[in-house]
């Protein structure tokens, strides 16, 4: 049985924060070697030699691996695939497994950190999966996604406390923060708009930071006095960049910097329109792990609407849970409950820039 997977370069490039200083064909062969699994008919298949890889279209590496699976087990049973590729750096990684034999029979399936074992059944004539069946697919996919991203999770609660707690305004938060994922989700996703995922990934953390710095009743005074600090640092940030002496875009770091300097001075004051912001570049990441399925393009549309769907429910859940808490919190005696709002928002600051640290590291 001969094993062909493909992955974005970028995806790849954060191997190296595993350590090793390989060629990046070589380091994902590596991974390739040591992070897939396959057996049939309930006996393991051996692989044979070493996994292959090589530069496939622009962006994109492959890799190619055989395995040796016991006489008469490809026809004996179902074959079990187990991914853990990319899960030590990428937690919410999506893997698309397609199965065709020489007959024309075919299986599919998704793998995900909480599901990496598939079990693949080939059918002699698979039926064409009609628009409802994919986007019913994708549901529970888009909001998985979600709750198991703890960054994303760490933004929709840093928006309830922004709001302090008010599901009014948590509800108009959230709209503002559909309305920024769908746009930018819906463009990636379908190739218009290709983002640096490492990037992306690192902006999330940013976006954490930067909403929890408003958290509490002395927020506004807070954003307002660092502001300018923290402006300054992002603008020699994107100097150090055009020396090619920082990670990232210098006119990402530019940008951040114009943003972080002119937020609290004259920028509309509201959780949904900074939720609307923020909402472009989570939807950005949101499309990283849809593109990741490689999916058929006659399923694209229903796929990405059930992703999102899925994201909307999950988010939803997010921020119902985190009402509740703040229902709870209010019978806190007065000193408690400022306490508590302080040290979260403050733990979800340190948290949000860890990961900006981080994944600017890594990438």
């Amino acid at each position: 049985m001969t094993v062909r997977i493909e992955a974005d370069a970028l995806d790849v490039t954060r191997l190296y924060a595993l350590g090793g200083e390989a060629p990046l064909a070589e380091t994902f062969a590596t991974e390739v070697a040591s992070g897939f699994a396959v057996s049939a008919g309930g006996a393991p298949c051996q692989r044979s030699g070493d996994a292959q890889a090589q530069a496939s279209g622009t962006g994109r590496l492959a890799a190619t691996v055989r395995f040796a699976c016991p006489t008469g087990a490809l026809a004996r049973g179902p074959i079990v695939i187990e991914s853990q590729l990319f899960l030590r750096v990428a937690p919410s990684h999506l893997h698309f497994a397609a199965l065709r034999d020489s007959e024309g029979r075919a299986a599919e399936a998704i793998l995900t950190e909480s599901a990496p074992r598939a079990t693949l059944i080939l059918t002699d004539a698979p039926a064409q999966e009609s628009f409802w069946g994919a986007l019913s697919r994708f549901i529970p996919i888009g909001a998985e996604h979600v709750w198991s991203g703890l960054d994303h999770v760490a933004f929709m609660l840093a928006l309830v406390m922004l709001v302090g707690g008010r599901w009014r305004a948590a509800v108009f938060a959230a709209s503002g923060f559909t309305l920024g994922h769908t746009a930018t989700l819906g463009l990636a996703a379908t190739g218009v708009l290709r983002p640096d995922i490492g990037a992306i990934e690192a902006l999330i953390g940013f976006t954490i930071a930067f909403v929890a710095l408003e958290v509490g009743a002395e927020g506004p005074r807070r954003v307002h006095a660092w502001s300018g600090p923290i402006a300054g640092a992002l603008a020699l940030a994107g100097v150090a960049a055009l020396f090619h002496i920082a990670p990232m875009s210098p006119w990402i770091w530019f940008g951040l910097a114009a943003f972080v300097f002119a937020y609290p001075r004259g920028f509309p004051r509201d959780a949904a329109w900074i939720a609307a912001i923020f909402g472009l570049i989570h939807g950005c990441g949101f499309a990283g792990a849809l593109s990741e399925l490689e999916l058929p393009q006659p399923r694209l549309l229903a796929s990405l609407f059930g992703f999102n769907l899925g994201v909307e429910l999950g988010q939803v859940v997010v921020i119902g849970v985190a009402l509740l808490i703040g229902l709870a919190a209010r019978r806190l005696p007065d000193l408690w409950r400022e306490n508590s709002t302080h040290i979260a928002g403050a733990a979800l600051f340190a948290l949000g820039g860890f990961w900006f640290a981080e994944r600017l590291a890594a990438g």
